[in-house]
């Protein structure tokens, strides 16, 4: 296909000046597109979509339609969008080979209609069919209304949108996947823990998350905020407050991480490696030969879903979970609903622009919550079980102090797992009075004295029974919650 000369139905095209400039360009005799080279389009690292391939299309007019299309379009769209337009139309080239129509003339409803039939045999998600739809009207619209051929578009009206929702769907992840995976999360790469505790706490868009800067992390007024260098939506920079302070350190780890193994070549937060993975003597995963890249959204996916096989993460149906990335900004947005939270006030969480928007939404979180509101924002003081007082938290905000209380591995009976993320499975698990890494608050002390009474009574049992190993366990258990007890009553004072 050189020139329009060979295309018989194309006389109007080619009495089209601008046209016959256009498709004389070398460019339009290959049918492998670079996206860089040819089209001087900027590509996203985590896509890695580098080419856009013609060869597929068999109809030498569709395929001189689909480069005049991508090549006009390549300014206003990104590179995600025209290959999504190329898919379509390659599905639809497809179906014409198979039904050998080989005239653009022969394109009426009827052949809509068994394009129709085509896609659903193929058994594909309505959605996807749906998206196919929408595409190829715009497609055909744009070559009615560019001169290019005459299709009326009139089928698709009222299919390019209607996408039927599947309520049975779970597109979030629920409560007993994440329990399983947080139990293992320790297997992973320590990099890939901190990519999924940062995803799981801000609800970032996976390009969001894999182009972080490295120097994110910026502190004013003393508010510790997240810079994206470019968000992979609005394509402009922008600001995140970090309510969880925890984030800040899981951050300033993998900076560290990054500097130590590239010094000041790579300015991202997180790498990538080489195909091969290695296991360690504990089971867990290691980088094999990371490299200064930005890793890609399969290989995060891969990643998770490598871990789910390894440890047979499963929904309460019993099937094998399959992760995706998308799907923990969906389950931060659960979180909110089910605490309550307005769609507006979600909406906004996620992107808040301005202080004055943030304590407008701040105001409605409370008229919703009401009195739970006051108990997600009180000050908690913690002691550990030698009856010191470890810490204490003051939350600025109760949904991202909902997350906060997620991001330890263990959900205990009461008070709280302080225990870090990234550290190996809890050895003491059902023996939280005996871990270092327990903490309580006033809020525990009515179950404290309840347990208190009830080892007491414990005790004197296994006393009277001459139960040696037994007594020695509840007077180390009776210990831990007289100091817990009298540590929580000495903040009080």
């Amino acid at each position: 296909m050189n020139n329009l000369n060979q295309l018989v139905e194309f006389q109007v095209l080619s009495q089209n000046e601008e046209m016959l400039i256009l498709t004389s360009l070398p460019l339009f005799n290959k049918d492998i597109w670079h996206t860089v080279n040819d089209l001087d389009m900027e590509v996203l690292e985590h896509c890695a979509l580098y080419i856009l391939n013609f060869e597929p299309l068999s109809q030498d007019w569709l395929k001189l339609l689909a480069k005049l299309y991508c090549f006009q379009k390549r300014k206003y769209y990104t590179l995600n969008t025209l290959s999504g337009f190329l898919t379509s139309i390659k599905s639809f080239s497809n179906f014409l080979k198979i039904t050998n129509i080989n005239n653009s003339g022969r394109i009426d409803n009827q052949i809509f209609n068994e394009f129709d039939y085509y896609l659903q045999s193929k058994g594909l998600l309505e959605s996807t069919i749906t998206h196919y739809y929408s595409n190829l009207a715009v497609f055909f619209d744009t070559c009615r209304l560019e001169g290019w051929l005459d299709v009326n578009t009139y089928w698709f009206k009222g299919k390019r949108y209607s996408i039927k929702i599947n309520n049975n769907k779970i597109d979030y992840i629920p409560e007993e996947v994440w329990n399983q995976f947080q139990e293992n999360i320790y297997l992973l790469p320590e990099q890939v823990q901190r990519m999924v505790l940062i995803i799981r706490t801000t609800g970032l868009r996976i390009g969001e998350l894999l182009n972080l800067p490295l120097d994110c992390l910026r502190k004013r007024n003393n508010q510790w905020r997240l810079r994206l260098k470019e968000t992979e939506k609005y394509q402009i920079e922008d600001e995140l407050p970090i309510n969880i302070i925890e984030l800040v350190t899981i951050i300033s780890e993998q900076q560290n991480y990054i500097n130590r193994l590239f010094g000041n070549s790579f300015d991202k937060l997180f790498c990538t490696n080489t195909n091969k993975r290695q296991i360690l003597k504990n089971g867990q995963w290691e980088f094999y030969k990371p490299i200064p890249k930005v890793m890609s959204s399969a290989q995060f996916n891969m990643w998770l879903n490598l871990l789910a096989k390894k440890v047979n993460i499963r929904s309460k149906d019993g099937e094998l979970w399959h992760f995706k990335s998308h799907q923990f900004r969906k389950t931060v947005a659960t979180i909110m609903t089910n605490a309550g939270v307005r769609d507006l006030i979600i909406q906004k969480y996620l992107r808040h622009r301005s202080s004055e928007m943030q304590r407008y939404y701040k105001h409605l979180i409370q008229q919703v919550l009401g009195s739970e509101y006051q108990e997600l924002i009180k000050e908690k003081k913690y002691v550990d079980i030698a009856g010191k007082l470890a810490s204490s938290h003051k939350p600025k905000n109760p949904v991202t102090e909902l997350l906060r209380r997620r991001m330890y591995q263990i959900t205990t009976q009461y008070g709280e797992c302080h225990r870090p993320i990234l550290k190996k499975p809890c050895q003491t698990v059902n023996a939280c009075w005996r871990c270092s890494h327990w903490r309580v608050s006033n809020d525990d002390l009515t179950y404290l004295k309840e347990d208190l009474k009830r080892v007491k009574s414990e005790l004197d049992i296994s006393q009277n029974l001459g139960m040696i190993r037994q007594q020695q366990g509840l007077e180390d258990d009776l210990k831990s919650l007289r100091n817990c007890i009298e540590g929580l009553e000495s903040t009080n004072d």
